[in-house]
């Protein structure tokens, strides 16, 4: 979760002692954002904007309606605002402001770059293959540089960290090596940096356990999601006041094509109907309880996120937030990640277990072999010395009391889990939905948003493209490294801007055809689970 599914997108069998618990015949999602049972420790305290936002009414008509308020959500609202002009905006959530994956993830901003290219590269070609690595990458920098101009770096805890892939399995390992040599030769001066380290020397730079065979480092990042999401679209709540309304436990439960007497969609909520001549569709897992043609296209995968108080000598291999670690243990059996809050009880973000089996899905918990899985696993990976006596909760000041009662007072402070998406192929959905996959007419050009001169009242220009349905979702687990670039090029579609820019960036393969739906649900066979972030090599 936050860039934690993904890597190449080989095909698996999962033996059932696997840490990525996945059904063989997953259940396609079909129904609305619930009401999650588990509290996620990003969310507490709740920023204000995050708590129920139910005062206000419906407006009748929006001249774009954005559903769903993750960082999908932040970033298209923040590019339509600042490039548009005068649009009146609204943003339904089904639940509580940022309280879907974007708020339930790791926080992890560690893009898959080796690990895939050689496999995209036959898949797609080289210079697609390159392209969508350099996609994958910017995002670091991209969210480093918001956080910049939104002055939240601090608050939000938006840092570049080393990041560390760790393997405790020599064949893997040595794979990986291959891979990434592949990956260095090709890429050139767009690789980044990498250091390889092999048994004794990793287990000590990274104060790892003695059954680590070898890690590879590069550059990576790791931010707090929730407060990097609700403090954007805080800021832009109070910079338009006019143009912008949040408004939560608003499910959109349909969408009405335009008839001859209302021009627009109509969309209907639990809080009431509004009209508009764009739907934009960032809802990742649950897109298809709208779009009902993604189904089996965009499917989704459950799983489990703790918040843990690191053994006491753990500092030297986390550094207190510096560092960013996935683990490997086997070529079959998944990978777990972790992160540090660099404040605090410097509680370890810590998430792994894929579950998919219908009654994960349908109610919404953890699996029991993914939260045991997770509870323990970390004494294991860094060792017994390198882990060092359990932490004892700490007494909270006035300022950090929130919460308190709430979490557990053990090692696993608190565990919950979120929905995240798998894309069929592989690839996010990224654009303007056509009319045959959306499966409803669109309204007229002629309802297009427009400015009127104030002087004359005539008809000034047409402030948007043609009116349609959009979408950015199907992130497969790495949404902090694609949802944040792929929603910002969907705003620009949107506003009818000169693409050759986002072109240069946006990988082609991402946009939405009916050839491409239809493709990539003969791709999915349901006897074999499609891969998960780094599942790296199948050997």
């Amino acid at each position: 979760m936050g860039n934690c599914v993904s890597r190449p997108k080989q095909s698996f069998l999962v033996s059932s002692s696997s840490s990525a618990e996945k059904n063989t015949t997953p259940r396609i999602l079909d129904g609305l954002p619930i009401a999650e049972p588990t509290t996620s420790f990003w969310t507490i305290p709740a920023a204000p904007i995050g708590k129920p936002w139910s005062h206000k009414n419906l407006p009748s008509h929006a001249d774009v309606v954005i559903i769903g308020s993750g960082i999908s959500g932040a970033s298209f609202a923040r590019t339509l605002l600042e490039y548009g002009n005068c649009l009146r905006v609204v943003m339904l959530e089904a639940q509580d402001v940022c309280s879907g994956a974007t708020g339930r993830n790791g926080g992890h901003i560690f893009p898959a770059t080796y690990h895939d290219y050689e496999d995209l590269k036959k898949r797609v070609g080289e210079n697609m293959a390159k392209k969508m690595i350099r996609f994958r990458k910017a995002h670091l920098d991209e969210i480093l540089a918001i956080a910049a101009e939104e002055g939240v770096t601090e608050y939000a805890q938006c840092r570049a960290v080393e990041g560390v892939d760790v393997y405790f399995d020599k064949p893997t390992f040595e794979e990986a090596q291959r891979k990434l040599q592949v990956y260095q030769r090709d890429m050139g001066e767009y690789a980044g940096s990498y250091t390889c380290y092999e048994g004794l020397d990793a287990q000590e730079k990274f104060h790892l356990s003695p059954l680590a065979v070898g890690c590879i480092a590069t550059r990576a990042g790791a931010v707090h999601p929730y407060r990097f999401v609700t403090s954007i679209l805080s800021r832009l709540l109070t910079d338009y006041p006019k143009e912008f309304e949040i408004h939560t436990r608003a499910p959109c439960t349909s969408i009405d094509e335009p008839t001859s007497s209302c021009p627009f969609y109509r969309l209907n909520t639990a809080r009431g109907v509004i009209t508009t001549p764009h739907v934009v569709h960032l809802t990742n897992a649950y897109a298809p309880a709208l779009l009902p043609a993604f189904k089996g296209a965009i499917l989704p995968i459950r799983e489990t996120m703790t918040a843990q108080r690191p053994g006491r000598n753990l500092h030297a291999s986390t550094l207190h937030g510096g560092r960013s670690f996935v683990f490997f243990d086997s070529p079959r059996k998944g990978f777990d990640y972790l992160t540090q809050l660099p404040d605090g009880e410097h509680e370890l973000m810590f998430g792994a277990g894929f579950e998919s089996r219908m009654d994960s899905v349908a109610n919404a918990m953890y699996g029991v072999h993914s939260a045991a899985h997770v509870g323990g696993a970390m004494p294991i990976y860094f060792g017994a010395e390198s882990w060092g006596a359990e932490a004892l909760p700490s007494t909270p000041t006035d300022e950090q009391d929130v919460g308190v009662g709430l979490w557990a007072e053990g090692r696993v402070k608190a565990i919950w889990s979120g929905l995240l998406s798998e894309s069929a192929d592989g690839m996010p959905w990224v654009g303007k939905v056509p009319v045959n996959v959306a499966s409803r007419k669109a309204p007229p050009v002629s309802s297009a948003p427009s400015a009127m001169n104030s002087g004359t009242r005539k008809l000034k220009s047409v402030l948007t493209a043609a009116p349609g349905e959009w979408i950015a979702a199907g992130y497969s687990g790495e949404g902090m490294v694609h949802a944040w670039l792929s929603s910002k090029a969907v705003a620009l579609m949107l506003l009818g801007e000169d693409l050759t820019e986002v072109q240069n960036w946006l990988p082609e393969l991402f946009s939405v055809t009916d050839i491409r739906v239809k493709m990539a649900k003969r791709t999915f066979r349901p006897d074999v689970v499609l891969s998960g972030k780094r599942r790296v090599f199948s050997l």
